[in-house]
């Protein structure tokens, strides 16, 4: 009797224990679990679907500018394609630095996005003085959009405006848009009596560039004199009669109310006003961002196309209203212009490294 009493209970206590391991491994099991669990959550790094990023973007014009209201379009369609991850603070007037500071100031990242002009970019490449010479795109005098078209063209072009990225991008900058804010700029004089109609009657002028390498030889390849005068100082110079006109663009000559009497429709430069991101932060943004900023770029520029435009056709009209005589080149006024400015295109070919091979796309194209 006592040993089968002895049997039955070594029996349970067997069971017990083997129970006993099994509802341990079993808890053990959970535990483990949901201590790999919380340990992931304490060392996974945030989601980048989670992530915000706000950019700071700098440029020295005014708040009623299309260099203002440009860059807020952009800040709501990246906000908008982004669902809120992606934005912009924007600092309009030079409230951060000076222009010719800007581009420095990326590099060394105190900001992160800058909205410049070519010709304050030519003082960090010589390559965007190409925008700066004369007669580079093909024009109707009377139909802005045949100007806005081609210069598109030659900016989506690979060996063209593509090229010139390509090299922002070895200096370590990442153009996101080659927009622009205005028409070409053309000789703006301050008296009818000095209304230019072609090479021949701007010899003699004293005009005001902005000046840089292609302006001043322009106006020489004229038979011009330039001056460069500050912008504060350029209505009371017109006024004067300091200088007899200036090369300007039509948005801004309406928008400024120059004391200006005629101007004449032919494009002797031709600027953009490029988005130009640091390279470096641009790569540290997630993909899909990075991908955002690109294609709203490039809608930028056709959306700017659009602003231009239509601001350009009301710019002549109101002008003219005004009572500003314009003057419409014929076609062989034109070639008259392209031919008598050809020595500024060979200063830039001669002395700006990889020049002649822009304007050889740039043949191509046209």
């Amino acid at each position: 009797m006592k040993r089968t009493y002895l049997v039955v209970c070594l029996f349970l206590v067997i069971l017990l224990t083997a129970c006993g391991n099994s509802n341990s491994s079993v808890n053990l099991g959970n535990l483990s679990e949901e201590a790999q669990n919380s340990n992931n959550e304490m060392t996974s790094p945030t989601s980048s679907d989670e992530e915000t990023f706000v950019l700071k973007v700098a440029h020295g014009f005014p708040t009623a500018s299309f260099m203002h209201t440009f860059m807020e379009w952009f800040d709501e369609e990246i906000q908008k394609r982004s669902d809120g991850r992606l934005s912009l603070e924007i600092f309009p007037s030079g409230q951060l630095m000076p222009i010719d500071q800007e581009v420095a100031a990326v590099l060394q990242g105190q900001i992160d996005i800058v909205h410049s002009t070519s010709p304050i970019l030519a003082g960090f490449d010589p390559i965007w003085n190409f925008y700066e010479l004369p007669f580079i795109f093909a024009y109707d005098p009377k139909d802005p959009s045949v100007f806005l078209e081609n210069r598109i063209k030659f900016n989506s072009s690979e060996n063209g405006g593509q090229k010139i990225v390509k090299m922002m991008e070895a200096k370590g900058l990442k153009v996101l848009s080659l927009d622009f804010i205005d028409m070409f700029g053309s000789i703006y004089t301050n008296d009818e009596s000095k209304l230019v109609t072609g090479p021949e009657s701007v010899k003699g002028l004293k005009l005001r560039t902005p000046g840089g390498l292609i302006g001043t030889e322009t106006v020489k390849a004229l038979g011009a004199s330039s001056m460069t005068i500050a912008g504060t100082e350029v209505i009371t110079a017109l006024q004067q009669g300091v200088v007899d006109g200036l090369l300007t663009v039509p948005i801004y000559a309406h928008d400024a109310k120059l004391p200006i009497k005629s101007f004449s429709v032919a494009p002797l430069f031709n600027s953009v006003t490029p988005v130009i991101m640091s390279l470096e932060k641009f790569e540290s943004l997630p993909k899909d961002l990075q991908e955002i900023l690109v294609e709203t770029g490039k809608d930028l520029e056709l959306y700017a196309k659009e602003q231009v435009q239509e601001r350009a056709k009301t710019a002549y009209i109101n002008l003219e209203n005004e009572g500003v005589k314009i003057h419409y080149p014929t076609k062989e006024e034109i070639r008259q212009w392209e031919e008598a400015t050809k020595p500024a295109r060979e200063v830039f070919e001669a002395q700006v490294e990889g020049g002649k091979e822009l304007l050889e796309e740039l043949a191509n194209l046209n």
